[in-house]
């Protein structure tokens, strides 16, 4: 509708345009005047609005899916600092690849063994907390990929307070099966708080 007025618009002007008459003052008279400042006005603002190629509008068919994949990663991440530590590789499929800044682990052995060395040690430990952000997820029947911002936050006692330490994106690959979703591929970057373990390995994605 918009762009039919547009172009009646931009035909319109062009006739009131030939028609000019007053040579001295060079203006149209009253209604004329207002009529043709409002089509001016629609012509040079009215421009296409560009489309966002990434903006992935969800369904009914794939709702369900989103939330399942969101309580999926969200859960995951809780796991990560409580007894389902030992757990973890049950998200992701047997074959499934983790890669932390470079680093690759494949299978549940090898998946599990990146966090094993993480829950070990002597003496009281931080509490840690991952905040994730900005999800955005694509499903695409039986597959689907998630990204997320995460942000690292450790506390030390309940007296201080919180401190931020390592912060980076999340690109995920799924698949579903028998109506649960798995991850089949991860690839964790580092943006803040790189540890030295990394810096071999370490490069920006």
């Amino acid at each position: 509708m918009i762009n039919s007025q547009k172009r009646g618009c931009s035909e319109w002007v062009k006739r009131q345009l030939n028609r000019i008459r007053d040579t001295r003052s060079g203006i149209f008279a009253g209604s004329k005047f207002l009529s043709f400042l409002a089509c001016a006005v629609l012509l040079a603002f009215h421009t296409p609005q560009p489309a966002f190629a990434d903006n992935v509008q969800a369904t009914q068919a794939t709702l369900l899916d989103r939330i399942q994949i969101e309580d999926l990663i969200s859960n995951y991440y809780w796991d990560m600092g409580a007894a389902g530590r030992d757990h973890l590789s049950e998200y992701y499929t047997e074959d499934a690849v983790l890669d932390v800044n470079g680093i690759i682990y494949k299978g549940h052995a090898g998946i599990q063994s990146a966090y094993t060395p993480a829950g070990e040690g002597g003496g009281p430990r931080p509490k840690m907390t991952m905040l994730l952000n900005n999800p955005r997820i694509r499903v695409n029947g039986d597959t689907a990929t998630a990204e997320t911002v995460w942000t690292g936050v450790l506390s030390d006692t309940v007296r201080v307070a919180p401190r931020l330490f390592e912060q980076g994106r999340e690109y995920t690959e799924l698949v579903k099966k028998d109506g649960r979703w798995y991850f089949t591929r991860r690839v964790i970057t580092s943006d803040a708080g790189l540890t030295e373990k990394y810096d071999e390995t370490y490069k920006p994605r």
